[in-house]
């Protein structure tokens, strides 16, 4: 009986509540029944930059209502996920290297030869 009373009395754990560095909402990590899905974005990076603007202005309109709703956490990682395409779309225009490209066309051109000893 001792045994069953320590874990009765024992205080309840509450699901964590993460907040964003920048932003002031709070969000729980689950989900509602409905979800919105988020597909790669094709875009050039000063678009998906746009593209994350409107999408973090979408995610303060949704969560100023109810910050622990379904539809609030899947409005913020909408905008997790259109950050990190445009992080990736920065890094592969950083590594793009103007002399490859061109190789890549003009394998025969005298800058693009490569040589074995």
């Amino acid at each position: 009986m001792a045994a069953t009373k320590a874990v009765t009395d024992s205080p309840k754990i509450e699901s964590p509540v993460h907040r964003s560095s920048r932003l002031s909402y709070p969000w729980k990590r689950w989900t509602s029944g409905r979800m919105s899905a988020v597909g790669p974005v094709a875009a050039a990076p000063d678009r998906i930059s746009e593209k994350v603007v409107e999408s973090i202005k979408n995610a303060e309109v949704t969560c100023s209502e109810d910050p622990a709703s379904g539809e609030c956490a899947a409005a913020w990682d909408e905008v997790e996920e259109l950050s990190a395409a445009a992080s990736h779309a920065r890094d592969r225009l950083k590594d793009a290297d103007p002399l490859e490209d061109f190789c890549k066309d003009n394998p025969e051109t005298e800058e693009c030869r490569t040589y074995e000893d």
